[in-house]
């Protein structure tokens, strides 16, 4: 397994907190392509709420060290791991993870169950991809076309997004070029495997699943399986939304974490 690593990070500072009180702490971990920009309104709106906001660029990700070897979930959380120890923060109060990064939170929280007091998984993946070529090489071709003509791949995020704003797509596409491609394709093709099913059950940490709609989830086949493996503390929300519900679906998606969060 590669050595840990510091990662990149980018933070929003809390916009209200209590005269002398520390301010609650939210850490944000994107899914693959991604980097801190895809929390360019989740991370301001959980800021309002009174967060100390951290988004993390994963290996491989963002302005984060390339991948070197090839990466596993538990390496991937690992970096997570000693990045918020260089913080000095031994746990957070929230811990939120999208599609690759809802698997590496599960691992993180798995080995490390203090990490975080509550847990948001916005749709895992279900899915081993290391004999998927298609999804391979549609991967590589989106990152070149990200790096050769942006403006234009913009454009096609926008036409098969009509739910986006114009942010979504640009960052999305800016991520897709900084990424480290092959170390990434390293990664689907290593088939390490990233457990979502397998740990599910076992986490104990109060956790919010987020799932897109049946026909559009990363779990796939494994979507009902996950659901009816959960443990009491977890809460399930399904909502009509592809598979990147921060963008689809923002106003509802944010009013199911806040709404939780007080409830919780």
């Amino acid at each position: 397994m590669p050595a840990p690593v510091i990662l990149a990070t980018h933070e929003w500072p809390p916009a209200r907190t209590d005269t002398g009180a520390a301010a609650p702490v939210a850490a944000l971990v994107h899914g693959i392509t991604g980097w801190w920009r895809t929390w360019w309104r989740v991370g301001p709106a959980l800021a309002e709420h009174g967060y100390r906001v951290i988004a993390v660029d994963q290996r491989g990700h963002g302005e984060s060290p390339p991948i070197d070897g090839v990466a596993t979930a538990d390496s991937l959380a690992a970096d997570i791991a000693v990045t918020l120890d260089g913080l000095g923060l031994s746990s957070v109060d929230l811990l939120v993870g999208h599609s690759l990064g809802a698997a590496v939170c599960l691992e993180l929280v798995h080995a490390r169950p203090d990490v975080a007091r509550r847990l948001v998984i916005e749709d895992p993946p279900g899915q081993v991809r290391a004999d998927d070529l298609e999804f391979q090489d549609n991967l590589a071709r989106e990152v070149r076309a990200a790096r050769s003509a942006p403006e234009s791949e913009v454009g096609c995020e926008l036409a098969d997004n009509p739910s986006w704003v114009e942010e979504d797509a640009r960052q999305d596409v800016d991520g897709k070029a900084a990424c480290d491609l092959e170390g990434i394709l390293a990664f689907l093709r290593g088939s390490t495997g990233l457990p979502v099913i397998e740990l599910a059950p076992r986490i104990r940490v109060r956790t919010l699943y987020l799932l897109a709609d049946e026909e559009r989830s990363a779990l796939g086949s494994q979507r009902s399986a996950l659901i009816a493996s959960l443990p009491a503390s977890a809460s399930v929300v399904e909502m009509d939304s592809g598979h990147t519900l921060h963008r689809d679906c923002f106003d509802a998606y944010l009013a199911a974490i806040t709404g939780w969060l007080a409830g919780a």
